[in-house]
């Protein structure tokens, strides 16, 4: 299971938790994941996010400057321009803790305190620091922090160079979900299943890069049936995780993407890769509403079946 977190929260929320406590071989023609949706005044794109891109390879399929070129304005799942660093900081770090006081030592298994300590020791906090953290808090502390070691950074990420751009532009930008309600999601998770959890994350983490690179290059070819494979297979195993973490929040977004519609003015909608995937992906619910997504492949606009 590649790392199940809302990603548009994943790198800047626990940088801020952490501060608080080779190129991939790309096809010819890179397309992403984008389609275009008209059936009213205005066009609403919609793009596959990577949250995160490694700093030196970070340059933005084509296809998705010119959708960018072409909205008037921006949704993406937050919009991080508009929260304050320090309410973020609180809000999660209030989260992370747990109310209960309960000690992750003596909850964790003994195999997954053990694999947890060589994390710790490479991030320089003494086990001291999260004991009293949520496992879940710790998982994506974990995570993060790998992910800035491979050289990935959410400033590099489909996001945070569209949101830099936007800025620039003074193009408007507006978020879909709010902080908390992310951090909810996890926040809200059973403490056995927040277990499991971090248990999968030390398992996997050694072996995440080939899997990040395999990722890339599927998003930037296209691959859809690739990214279902790599994004999707794990989660079907866990339903109920796939249903909290995915499919409930593609559901609420059909409205609003439904209202962009009915705008005069014409907008980029960025989410996670995953909510773009499968029969139960934001695509798929729009097209069962009656609209008639066009899927942009090999520099044109084309009917998605």
């Amino acid at each position: 299971m590649l790392l199940p977190m809302p990603a548009s929260l994943l790198g800047r929320s626990l940088a801020v938790l952490a501060l608080l406590l080779a190129a991939v071989p790309v096809a010819a023609a890179e397309v992403g994941t984008l389609w275009r949706l008209r059936d009213g005044a205005g066009t609403v794109f919609i793009a596959g996010s990577l949250h995160q891109l490694r700093r030196d390879r970070a340059a933005l399929p084509p296809s998705y400057g010119q959708a960018y070129g072409e909205a008037e304005r921006l949704v993406m799942e937050l919009d991080m321009d508009a929260i304050s660093p320090a309410d973020l900081a609180g809000e999660l770090l209030g989260r992370a803790i747990d109310p209960q006081g309960r000690s992750l030592h003596d909850s964790l298994p003994a195999a997954s305190w053990r694999a947890l300590q060589p994390r710790l020791a490479g991030l320089g906090l003494p086990e001291v620091a999260i004991d009293r953290f949520e496992p879940w808090a710790v998982a994506l502390l974990l995570a993060s922090a790998e992910f800035l070691q491979r050289g990935y950074s959410p400033d590099s990420g489909v996001e945070g160079q569209l949101q830099a751009r936007a800025a620039a532009d003074r193009k408007p930008i507006d978020g879909l979900e709010t902080p908390a309600e992310q951090l909810e999601l996890f926040d809200g998770l059973p403490r056995a299943e927040q277990m499991q959890l971090l248990a999968v994350t030390l398992k996997e983490l050694d072996g995440v890069g080939p899997r990040l690179d395999a990722l890339e290059g599927a998003w930037r070819a296209g691959d859809l049936a690739g990214l279902e494979a790599l994004l999707l297979g794990d989660y079907l195993q866990r339903p109920d995780l796939h249903q909290r973490l995915v499919v409930r929040r593609n559901v609420a977004w059909v409205a609003p993407v439904q209202q962009l519609l009915r705008r005069p003015d014409d907008t980029l909608v960025v989410v996670g890769l995953m909510h773009l995937l499968g029969d139960q992906g934001l695509i798929a619910l729009l097209r069962n509403q009656g609209l008639k997504p066009e899927r942009f492949v090999a520099g044109a606009w084309r009917p998605d079946p």
